[in-house]
C-alpha cells in the first residue's frame, strides 16, 4: 500500500494540487482516466465529497505510510488548495509513462525543476529491479 499511496503522490505532485482525485463531472474529463494514473485513484469523492484538501491528504498519506514500512519521515507542508478542474491531456503528457524512454522520463522531470538525483530518487526500486532483470 505504501508504494501506491507514494506513487499517486508523486503524480499528483506534478501540480501538488490534489486533482488526480477529481471525478469527471461537466467539463472537467478526470486524470483518473490518464494513461499514468488509471486504476490508481478511485473511491475518494465519494467516501469524503468537498470535505478535506485532497492534495493534503495525498502528502500525508504518502508520508505516513512510507514511515509505517521503515522508510524516511520528512514534514509535509499543510494548507494546499484543491485544485477545481484537471487536465487528462496536461496529465498524460506531464507524468512520466511506463513506456517512456529514461532521456525522456528526465526531460519531463526536469521541467518541473528536478534532476537526476530526484529521478532516481522517485523511481527507486522499480528502476533498480528492471535494471536487475536485464542484466
Amino acid at each position: 500500500m505504501a508504494a501506491s499511496l507514494l506513487r499517486l503522490h508523486f503524480h499528483d505532485c506534478f501540480g501538488c494540487d490534489g486533482s488526480v482525485l477529481l471525478d469527471s463531472s461537466g467539463t472537467i474529463i478526470s486524470e483518473k482516466r490518464s494513461n499514468p494514473n488509471r486504476n490508481s485513484a478511485r473511491g475518494f469523492e465519494k467516501a469524503c465529497p468537498e470535505t478535506v484538501s485532497c492534495a493534503d491528504i495525498l502528502a500525508i498519506a504518502a508520508r505516513d505510510s512510507t514511515v509505517l514500512t521503515g522508510g524516511p519521515r520528512w514534514e509535509v507542508p499543510l494548507g494546499r488548495r484543491d485544485s477545481l478542474d484537471a487536465s487528462i491531456s496536461g496529465s498524460n503528457y506531464n507524468i512520466p509513462a511506463p513506456n517512456n524512454t529514461f532521456q525522456t522520463i528526465l526531460t519531463k522531470f526536469k521541467l518541473k525543476g528536478l534532476d537526476i538525483v530526484d529521478l532516481v530518487a522517485l523511481s527507486g526500486k522499480p528502476l533498480f529491479l528492471f535494471c536487475v532483470s536485464i542484466t
